[in-house]
């Protein structure tokens, strides 16, 4: 297992997520359409390609990240053409011989920016090529099409093609997956780096995938950190005394693997310097670790490109006040909606959505909202509150 700080992961160096795995092929062996949830970093990729890489009998995973799309046809452009593609042609011919025959024996004249004619002479835009193509499929096993960004792919879309656009979208999804003919040939799994029940509840199409089985990654429990780390630690050929490990876990505190493999790679690199690990050089690697620009940029990007205009400010001067004082009261959020003209309830939904994109939790005791990772709070408040 090499240090692999945010980039998804495979193979060896993916850390087990039995329990997430299993359940994903549960619910798919019940016939279930999936919604894979958890905030960014936590892993959800990494499972896909889990998935993808190991696929039970009978089934034919694709994976395929749908974030460039912007528009309806285009994305189902990409799912059409993915189906074609020599990768995916190459992943099924040790899998199924039958289903690569049939996939290539259905008759296809002209592909080209509007749609794809058929042999019988049919011109099909997009959406409906795919979903006669699946239908045309005749096979024993069943695809499993997952599709990584989608959330983002309909942030795409209402930006560049308007909420009905997006709401189209939705609903072919949902059509589709209500479909018996097409569910006994194709089943969906959806995630993505921002949450889709915020998004679709913004343009009022929560009802659009209320059908879907939804599975939450947690982060790593204490136990699971621990062995994580000492898994690290044995194959880099790098020592952490059970002391320094429970130290580690007590700053982290919001145990996912990004922050744990981000910390303990600056501790590796501060070691060949002082070959004394305490807890003052695992400080320093914390505030080594948030000089990575690249590693944390996204954080801010992302929310610029979620919200717009005054939601924007409203949710970033949360974040920098939440940053500064380590933690934000209702009353205080209450009084920063009023200062940039957010409605209650469009403040409550931005709360919402920070809370599940990974920027902020709540704590009941203290009844108040403090940042996930104290990793994050500390380069959000030295880059962006600052």
């Amino acid at each position: 297992m090499a240090f692999i700080v945010g980039p998804a992961v495979r193979g060896d160096n993916f850390w087990d997520r039995d329990d997430e795995v299993e359940e994903i092929w549960e619910q798919l062996d019940n016939n279930t359409h999936i919604l894979i949830s958890a905030p960014r970093r936590v892993g959800k990729t990494s499972i896909m390609y889990k998935v993808f890489d190991e696929p039970k009998e009978n089934y034919i995973p694709i994976y395929i990240n749908t974030e460039s799309a912007d528009n309806e046809n285009e994305f189902w452009q990409k799912l059409f053409n993915h189906l074609e593609e020599e990768e995916f042609i190459d992943s099924i011919k040790s899998t199924s011989k039958t289903f690569l025959e049939k996939i290539k024996n259905i008759k296809i004249k002209k592909v080209s920016l509007s749609g794809v004619e058929f042999g019988d002479g049919k011109l099909l835009n997009y959406k409906d090529a795919f979903i006669r193509l699946i239908k045309d499929l005749d096979s024993s096993h069943k695809i499993v099409i997952m599709i990584d960004e989608f959330a983002q792919t309909i942030e795409n879309i209402i930006k560049y093609e308007g909420e009905k656009s997006a709401l189209s979208l939705l609903k072919t999804h949902h059509e589709i997956r209500q479909d018996l003919k097409l569910s006994e040939k194709t089943l969906f799994i959806y995630t993505g780096s921002i949450g889709l029940e915020s998004v679709v509840k913004r343009i009022s199409g929560s009802k659009h995938i209320n059908d879907l089985g939804n599975i939450k990654v947690p982060p790593l429990t204490k136990d699971e950190a621990k062995d994580f780390i000492k898994k690290i630690c044995d194959l880099n050929y790098f020592n952490l005394e059970e002391s320094h490990i429970d130290f580690l876990i007590e700053k982290i505190e919001w145990l996912i693997p990004f922050y744990i493999q981000l910390i303990l790679q600056e501790t590796k690199k501060l070691c060949k310097k002082n070959p004394t690990i305490n807890e003052s050089l695992i400080e320093e690697a914390i505030e080594r670790s948030i000089e990575h620009r690249n590693y944390f940029d996204s954080w801010q990007i992302k929310l610029r490109e979620g919200l717009e205009n005054e939601a924007y400010l409203f949710a970033k001067e949360v974040l920098n006040y939440t940053s500064n004082n380590i933690k934000i009261e209702k009353k205080e959020i209450s009084n920063l909606a009023d200062k940039h003209k957010i409605e209650n309830d469009e403040s409550k939904e931005i709360i919402h959505s920070l809370e599940y994109d990974g920027y902020i939790t709540y704590i009941e005791q203290e009844r108040s909202y403090r940042f996930n990772s104290p990793i994050l709070r500390m380069w959000w408040s030295k880059n962006v509150a600052n």
